[in-house]
């Protein structure tokens, strides 16, 4: 982090990330707060919805915040999750063990 009185055009990019999340953080309130009301309140609505009814989700709940708070993956993240996904489905197969 840089100190004041640093020239701001010498933050890197990293760094900015970094303030603007602190600042978006502030500006919502509390991230964590919001998750906890949002699950909270997806529970409540689940508990009390009908029985054919489809059950509620947090996307729903949170509408835009699920996507600040839970940030989509990038190709290569989603890839390396369904390598990691594989790896341990086929590690569950009987005599598999030291294989793979």
């Amino acid at each position: 982090m840089l100190a004041h009185g640093a020239n701001p055009d010498a933050m890197s990019e990293d760094d900015f990330n970094v303030v603007m999340i602190a600042i978006n953080d502030g500006f919502i309130g509390n991230k964590v707060i919001l998750n906890t009301l949002g699950l909270l309140t997806t529970g409540v609505f689940n508990y009390i919805r009908g029985g054919n009814s489809k059950a509620y989700t947090l996307n729903e709940i949170l509408g835009l915040s699920y996507e600040y708070i839970y940030r989509p993956l990038t190709e290569q993240q989603k890839a390396e999750e369904a390598n990691k996904r594989l790896l341990l489905f086929m590690q569950m197969m009987p005599g598999s063990e030291g294989r793979f």
